[in-house]
């Protein structure tokens, strides 16, 4: 489609359809888990016919995902030019951002997709990269800026370091669906950050 050519009604009418089914969705994935929901309740919530879902989405889950879909690519590029803040704070930045926006999606919408991505399947739109690969570059993304930065140094451990945060952000998101809510994974991260993530960067430190 070119940018610069204006859209058909067709077009405009075609984008609010999906954009009502996605938002009924998230309406109803607040109150009720994924699978008390079907097709029909959002449709009719959406107010179009069954059929109609299926123009859009291949099945059920796929709304999920698109509920989901959040680039954390673009989180960690945002951290990254943060000139004034040092790699504790970018993380912390990352991390709350990561989390924030999962939990935005609501309980019931990241229980599902958790479901969803352990298995190690390529993501919707892509033939090779998977939900874990992805997330695990995006935060290697910010250490390894870091170096370029002259804060951490060359031989610091990025691959580890990686996993390490990754699978704790990873941690706390679960931590938030298995309390229903009651551990909050976006205010955690400070903490963590500060607690053993500093510990852990110390060594590596150059200023």
């Amino acid at each position: 489609m070119d940018p610069n050519r204006p859209m058909t009604k067709r077009q405009i009418n075609a984008m609010e359809t999906r954009r009502r089914l996605i938002s009924a969705a998230r309406v109803i994935l607040a109150t009720k888990p994924f699978e008390d929901v079907s097709i029909e309740d959002i449709t009719k919530k959406a107010g179009v016919s069954t059929g109609t879902f299926y123009t859009y989405f291949k099945r059920k889950e796929d709304i999920v995902s698109e509920l989901r879909s959040d680039d954390f690519f673009n989180i960690a590029e945002k951290v990254n030019g943060m000139d004034d803040k040092n790699i504790i704070e970018r993380l912390i930045c990352y991390g709350t951002e990561f989390l924030g926006s999962i939990e935005d999606a609501g309980i019931q919408v990241c229980r599902q997709w958790t479901k969803d991505n352990l298995s190690p399947t390529p993501m919707i739109g892509s033939d090779r990269i998977t939900k874990y690969s992805f997330d695990y570059e995006a935060v290697y993304t910010v250490l390894s800026h870091s170096v370029k930065k002259g804060e951490l140094s060359g031989d610091a451990p990025l691959d580890d370091l990686a996993l390490f945060i990754n699978s704790q952000f990873y941690g706390l998101m679960v931590a938030w669906c298995m309390s229903d809510g009651k551990v909050v994974g976006s205010k955690c991260v400070k903490d963590y950050c500060d607690t053993f993530v500093r510990r852990t960067l110390d060594p590596y430190m150059l200023k």
